[in-house]
């Protein structure tokens, strides 16, 4: 637990993947195309920062920490979501 006024480095990963979250919800009900440009716009800039954070920490956690755990299943899952955005755009283009 942190500090009040503090963060520590899983309260940095669980907010960008709120913001992913909210992303979604937001476009839930739009059209294919929609959904692909709100990705891009949005959704694409928060999975680099995200990236980044879990190359900047996984070497720093053990793989037997929940840290650990969490940085190697988002490394997994960013993968798969960023084939998610790019396959549709080969499907548009």
């Amino acid at each position: 637990m942190q500090p009040k006024g503090k963060s520590g480095r899983a309260d940095t990963s669980l907010n960008l993947i709120n913001k992913l979250y909210g992303f979604e919800r937001d476009v839930k009900e739009g059209s294919d195309e929609q959904r692909y440009e709100a990705r891009q716009q949005n959704s694409l800039p928060v999975l680099t920062q995200l990236h980044a954070w879990m190359q900047k920490t996984q070497p720093q956690v053990t793989a037997q920490n929940a840290l650990g755990k969490a940085a190697e299943q988002l490394a997994q899952a960013g993968a798969l979501y960023r084939r998610r955005i790019f396959a549709h755009r080969q499907q548009c283009g």
